[in-house]
């Protein structure tokens, strides 16, 4: 069979499950292509390609375009098989009871996925297999069966990155990403992940990862067939403790690789052992989340579970080892003060956080924030209607249009004052209050992109791609901060 898959559109972080649910597709025989809908018209994308099926998988927010795409596919040909997964997927699987999908994945979807397209090409029913939805099984169920979580992950196939380099801006952008392990322990109420682990309670482990060797081998793999300057590792936590998997790591990483990369970690596991064998594998920056100042909303509603005194003993770690910090901190959480957000602000400035993003408090399903911010009556619960990036303005009613001008703006000139930490009072008093945001964004994309490129993800460009990239990269901080089109209908599948 021939399938596409779309999506909605292409930043610089790899999509790496479309990448490997491609693999696997062609691991069976399949041939598959791409379309992103913010260059093309799904429709001209179906005419061209002619697809047997057709895939999406959605994050909350994005959605929309792909619930418009898919009435636009059965618009032009019923027969064409559709199947959405995904996060929203997952936590909304009823949607399969009113929009004209053929299937629907809930959680993991390696071996799902192969028995679906292995249904769909011989016409076999797929109503029982299990973390497939449709709108026979689950108006009976009112559940999807799950089967037991991959319990290792050294079998999957190597990512399909030709699939996406062969066609978008990420062929000629020199970092990729790369997932090592699957799966976080931790209760952060933000996250997924709580709901998730409460999904597969009983199947199987919290968290597995590939073995080192199997994921030096494709990390050789990409770096003998893309020009690539620069790993990032985009596990939820890289590595849990300072343990034998992470000693084999540091020594062949370094040895066969030898690329700088970037990881995420929790300060509370950080130490300095584990830093210096990190540094010395290749690590060039690492990511610690302080997600809030006060104690209480970090802790008790955000579910953190670290001190204040962790947090910054990990920052300092860093700055010791010369190690630059990239740290995120959610602003306008519901029941928080702009107070609390300058009093985060003081935080990361007293962490010597060298880039950090302030993203507003958004209610995604599946949360255990999302049901927080319903109870208190902050959120209406139509995640149709959220915005596609959780950087732009508040979507909760529990604050005021004044309030929301003002964690707007001290959100884009938070990550200027980490830059120019004297600007801290001036931005924190008159300059969030002014209706500057335009301005204020201008500021803020500009020190991005100085820190990322030269702090964080340290990467050399040519001249005429640097300016492509930052012509490109502005456009989707355009998107993310101000403008998103709106699919309401077939018509609104392309933007």
């Amino acid at each position: 069979m021939k399938i596409l898959f779309a999506l909605k559109d292409i930043e610089y972080i790899d999509p790496m499950g479309v990448m490997l649910l491609s693999a696997i597709a062609k691991s069976k025989g399949h041939k598959t292509c791409l379309t992103v809908l913010s260059a093309e018209a799904i429709t001209d994308a179906v005419k061209r390609e002619r697809p047997d099926v057709v895939a999406f998988s959605a994050k909350t927010g994005e959605h929309k375009y792909y619930l418009a795409a898919n009435m636009e596919v059965k618009r032009i040909s019923p027969a064409i098989r559709t199947c959405i997964g995904g996060p929203h997927a997952t936590f909304f699987p009823e949607l399969i009871e009113r929009q004209p999908f053929d299937a629907l994945c809930a959680g993991e979807g390696d071996d799902a996925w192969a028995d679906l397209l292995t249904a769909f090409e011989n016409n076999l029913p797929f109503d029982d297999i299990p973390n497939i939805a449709t709108k026979n099984n689950f108006s009976i169920k009112k559940a999807v069966c799950l089967r037991p979580k991959r319990q290792e992950l050294d079998s999957l196939p190597f990512l399909d990155r030709d699939l996406v380099y062969s066609k978008t801006r990420l062929k000629r952008f020199p970092m990729r990403s790369f997932i090592s392990s699957r799966g976080c322990p931790y209760k952060c109420t933000y996250c997924f992940n709580r709901r998730y682990n409460m999904l597969y309670k009983g199947k199987g482990p919290l968290y597995v990862r590939y073995s080192v060797d199997r994921l030096v081998s494709e990390l050789k793999d990409l770096k003998f067939r893309h020009p690539t300057q620069f790993i990032k590792f985009y596990d939820d936590i890289f590595v849990m403790k300072d343990d034998e998997w992470l000693e084999e790591f540091a020594a062949k990483y370094s040895r066969h690789i030898a690329l700088p990369f970037h990881c995420l970690m929790r300060a509370n596991l950080l130490n300095e052992a584990m830093l210096v064998r990190l540094k010395k594998a290749g690590m060039r920056s690492i990511s610690l989340s302080i997600e809030s100042a006060n104690d209480a909303i970090r802790n008790n509603v955000l579910k953190r579970n670290m001190s204040r005194e962790v947090l910054i003993a990990a920052f300092m770690l860093c700055k010791k080892h010369g190690v630059p910090t990239f740290s995120n901190t959610i602003f306008a959480v519901p029941g928080s003060t702009i107070k609390d957000d300058v009093e985060s602000l003081d935080l990361n400035l007293e962490c010597n956080v060298t880039f950090g993003e302030f993203p507003l408090f958004f209610p995604y399903p599946g949360t255990e924030m999302a049901d927080y911010a319903m109870a208190k009556g902050a959120f209406d619960g139509d995640f149709d209607g959220l915005h596609t990036s959780y950087q732009s303005s508040s979507p909760l009613s529990c604050f005021t249009e004044r309030e929301k001008l003002m964690q707007r703006n001290l959100s884009l000139l938070s990550t200027v004052c980490l830059l120019f930490p004297r600007l801290k009072k001036p931005a924190t008093g008159l300059l969030m209050k002014l209706p500057l945001t335009p301005l204020y964004f201008a500021a803020y994309y500009l020190s991005k992109a100085y820190l990322i490129k030269t702090k964080i993800y340290p990467m050399k460009f040519s001249a005429s791609n640097a300016l492509r990239a930052a012509y490109e990269s502005l456009g989707l901080e355009i998107v993310k901060h101000f403008r998103e089109a709106a699919a309401k209908g077939p018509k609104d599948a392309g933007y």
